[in-house]
């Protein structure tokens, strides 16, 4: 896939993943909407698994030693309460 072909509904994952990422304690901003980017990449499919996606963010979690696997549950339980779109 590429990201320079738009997709079905990129919009809608777009503020999916960034609503998803909206309460994970990051140190700026930037490494929130950083996390929010590789989210979306996520749901379009270009990223493999959430993990994969947060890792690939390099994001940086207050406290310092905040697990990522922690971001990981706090994304999916956010993924998982915001409607999807329908294909």
């Amino acid at each position: 896939m590429s990201l320079h072909i738009s997709k079905e509904h990129d919009t809608e994952l777009a503020r999916t993943a960034y609503a998803a990422v909206a309460n994970v304690p990051t140190v700026e901003e930037n490494d929130r909407n950083r996390l929010g980017y590789h989210v979306w990449l996520y749901l379009r499919g270009e990223v493999g698994s959430l993990e994969e996606a947060v890792h690939l963010a390099r994001s940086r979690f207050r406290p310092r030693g905040f697990p990522q696997e922690e971001v990981v549950t706090i994304i999916s339980k956010a993924l998982q309460s915001v409607p999807q779109p329908q294909s």
